[in-house]
């Protein structure tokens, strides 16, 4: 990843730890998704819009006319996008075949309403954690020449942006926050996966097999709720559960 990108989104992920309210949050993000070559964002939840349950995240700075829009005609029910995240784990972006192919005439006409309202390239990045109800990240600007290293950087962004989001809606709701508990080899070993190591590396740093790097780490994603090594990174540091060595 591009050093100054990665510079960006550590700053970000930095302010995420200790902002106390969405609205500084979202301005936060979309302030570094900018300086990225995207002009929008939104953090939802993949539930109803028109009458969002508890639990639900929405956060979003859209064009005020597209969301308007768009929240009238109740396009998440159709939104091509909502629905390959709701299948897809890792991030994509718009013009993937993944979203392309299958689209039906109705999706494709709100692509080219949306491209009218300025909504031009889009990625996503589909989050999926234990106990909360699916979600996504879009960033969305006019420009589809997009650094490949700025989207990789939006891809790390979006999960603290999203469990940061839900910190703040359990704090908001009055809900407690599930605690989560790594043992110390599970922490001792996403540690090591976030300074880049591989399991084997890891089995000699600490002098355990290679096998037992790899069920600790596969543990410590099931407690954290995730799917992916770099989510189970990126929800234990939010979490203060690690620290980048």
């Amino acid at each position: 990843m591009n050093l100054e990108y990665f510079q960006l989104a550590m700053e970000f992920i930095e302010s995420s730890k200790t902002i106390d309210n969405l609205d500084d949050l979202g301005r936060s993000f979309q302030n570094t998704a900018r300086k990225l070559g995207f002009e929008h964002y939104a953090c939802v939840s993949c539930v109803e819009f028109g009458s969002m349950p508890e639990g639900a995240v929405f956060l979003a700075d859209y064009p005020e006319d597209w969301t308007n829009y768009y929240l009238e005609n109740s396009y998440e029910r159709k939104d091509r996008i909502l629905q390959v995240s709701l299948k897809q784990h890792l991030p994509f972006n718009w013009e993937n075949e993944i979203v392309t192919k299958g689209m039906n005439a109705q999706q494709s006409e709100i692509f080219s309403e949306a491209e009218d309202a300025g909504l031009l390239y889009g990625v996503t990045v589909p989050i999926h954690v234990v106990g909360a109800f699916p979600g996504a990240v879009n960033v969305v600007g006019e420009n589809r020449d997009v650094d490949p290293a700025a989207e990789h950087a939006i891809h790390l962004m979006s999960v603290y942006l999203h469990d940061a989001a839900l910190r703040l809606k359990y704090k908001n709701d009055g809900q407690v926050e599930p605690i989560t508990k790594l043992t110390t080899r599970e922490r001792e070993c996403l540690e090591w996966v976030a300074a880049g190591k591989t399991d084997w590396e890891i089995s000699a740093i600490l002098s355990i097999a290679e096998r037992t790097v790899h069920n600790h780490v596969e543990s410590a994603k099931v407690k954290l709720g995730v799917h992916t090594r770099v989510q189970a990174v990126v929800k234990a540091f939010l979490s203060n559960l690690i620290h980048y060595r």
